[in-house]
């Protein structure tokens, strides 16, 4: 009883203590987008003397406190990279356990109460189809499931890679060009941003994706991996010593207010760059109402 008791106690001065920085650290700009690289859970595995699935399984836990972490701090958009389709090349027996704890960790989602109460939103992003049955079926019934909650969003991409979501991007506007449902005048980056993994549904619902304002990625890596390329433009990377599976509040404290030091800057360069494309396409403008030879301009009248 007297365990019991303190364990307590120490549970209530962790939360009040999570509370007063989560506060401390919402006075400063928060990341709209975090996108989070969980790398680890393998040499985690290696390192503690267990099955690589019980270090993925560990991964899966942190990831559900880093939702509850981030949704709580103020971040509107959570991605994480949970499967590469480069992953595709490892054992048959690790995929399958893979896949296993995906189905389970879906599942655990759709029924977190956490989320629920937040209206979260979960989305799978990459290639589905490249998905067993039964993972593809959870991802949409999680998808589904949650498609009118207007809370944050969890992105979770499997079976994703940055290039495959650029091209799939590029070809979806070429179609919707072809087919007549975008003029091809129309095309730009923008046009092409509203075509990525996870962009349509938040165009629905009022607001495109956002940039990611935030990339960390753990285990002392310092590489992308092909992750988010597209949106990662103007992002502050955090890259940290600790493995997923070790990742803590704190880590996520320090990742937040490296991102804060140089909000500043990062807001200068994206305006800059926003106010150069402004530019461009007004003077593309311009040069397209030009009244061409034998061409009256709209609204004028011609000389008698």
């Amino acid at each position: 009883a007297r365990g019991r008791r303190a364990r307590t106690i120490v549970s209530v001065v962790r939360d009040g203590c999570r509370r007063f920085i989560a506060r401390a650290l919402r006075a400063g700009p928060i990341p709209r987008h975090v996108a989070v690289i969980m790398d680890g859970n393998r040499r985690f595995a290696c390192a503690s003397g267990v099955a690589l699935a019980r270090g993925h399984a560990r991964g899966a836990d942190v990831l559900r406190e880093a939702c509850a972490w981030c949704f709580e701090l103020g971040v509107e958009t959570l991605s994480v990279y949970a499967l590469s389709t480069e992953n595709f090349k490892r054992s048959e027996r690790e995929l399958e356990a893979l896949f296993d704890l995906a189905c389970g960790e879906i599942g655990t989602l759709i029924d977190d109460e956490g989320l629920r109460l937040r209206e979260a939103r979960v989305h799978v992003s990459g290639d589905l189809d490249a998905l067993p049955k039964r993972v593809r079926d959870k991802a949409k019934e999680a998808m589904e499931k949650t498609k009118d909650n207007r809370g944050p969003m969890l992105n979770v991409c499997m079976a994703y890679t940055g290039r495959e979501d650029i091209a799939r991007a590029v070809m979806k506007t070429r179609e919707d060009v072809r087919g007549g449902a975008l003029d091809a005048s129309e095309v730009d980056e923008r046009a092409v941003a509203s075509r990525l993994h996870g962009a349509e549904r938040e165009i629905e619902l009022g607001a495109g994706m956002p940039e990611v304002d935030l990339l960390v990625r753990t285990s002392g890596e310092t590489r992308l991996s092909d992750f988010m390329l597209f949106n990662a433009r103007f992002a502050k990377l955090v890259f940290v010593e600790v493995l997923w599976p070790d990742f803590t509040f704190m880590d996520l404290v320090h990742a937040v207010w490296q991102y804060q030091l140089g909000a500043k800057d990062l807001k200068r360069s994206r305006q800059a760059y926003d106010d150069a494309n402004a530019i461009e396409a007004e003077s593309a403008v311009v040069a397209e109402v030009r009244v061409q030879p034998g061409r009256v301009a709209k609204g004028a009248k011609r000389s008698v």
